[in-house]
């Protein structure tokens, strides 16, 4: 009787702690946005001759995974072990920065890889940083990355964007912060992509500036 009794109190004991252990769920996160044609220093009667190829960005080898990074300090990181990218950011901002290329028309043609023939230009950069700073007391989205935009053939960088994003968010929510980090990127390339513009078709001067 004792031993049945000792059995029916282990039992219970093991239904008690199965309902109350926490369950972890992993969830993926897309650094992504949806360019549309509404700047109009990227709006060109025609493409601009040429034909792009986008590499994928290098990354150092501590930010080189599907793993978000929470910064505590100057010389601490984490991962989140439970949210994960859907994709390598140095991939994922490649692909959007095609999206972006393409759908302004702004060359012939833009892709990731040319199988088949040579590109003209190239586009590569480097993710120096992408993180979450996670604080007591503060949360950041923080990206800061470099583009450049080179003759193929020589290798000549004819343009290149630097830029160090910092955006205080909302405490808890990485959705937000996917978000922030996404919107950052769209920004970026953008005002990017004014600058490989500007190079082929160079603003006009103000005539009535006065030279000095």
């Amino acid at each position: 009787m004792k031993n049945k009794n000792y059995l029916i109190v282990l039992l219970l004991l093991v239904f008690i702690i199965s309902c109350t252990r926490q369950v972890f769920v992993t969830k993926y996160y897309l650094l992504e946005y949806q360019p549309t044609a509404k700047n109009e220093k990227l709006l060109l009667e025609k493409p601009i001759p040429g034909r792009v190829q986008v590499g994928n960005f290098n990354i150092p080898r501590s930010y080189d995974s599907i793993r978000i990074i929470a910064r505590f300090s100057s010389h601490q990181i984490n991962y989140y072990r439970y949210s994960l990218w859907a994709v390598r950011p140095q991939m994922a901002i490649a692909d959007e920065l095609v999206k972006h290329v393409n759908v302004y028309q702004i060359f012939l043609d833009c892709k990731r890889e040319f199988l088949d023939s040579r590109p003209d230009y190239e586009i590569t950069g480097q993710i120096h940083q992408i993180e979450r700073f996670d604080s007591e007391g503060y949360s950041a989205a923080h990206l800061k990355m470099t583009f450049y935009f080179y003759n193929y053939e020589s290798k000549d960088v004819l343009v290149s964007h630097s830029f160090d994003r910092e955006v205080p968010i909302t405490a808890g929510s990485m959705t937000i912060f996917a978000k922030v980090i996404s919107d950052i990127a769209e920004e970026e390339v953008e005002n990017f992509l004014i600058k490989v513009v500007e190079y082929f078709y160079p603003p006009e001067v103000d005539s009535t500036q006065v030279i000095k």
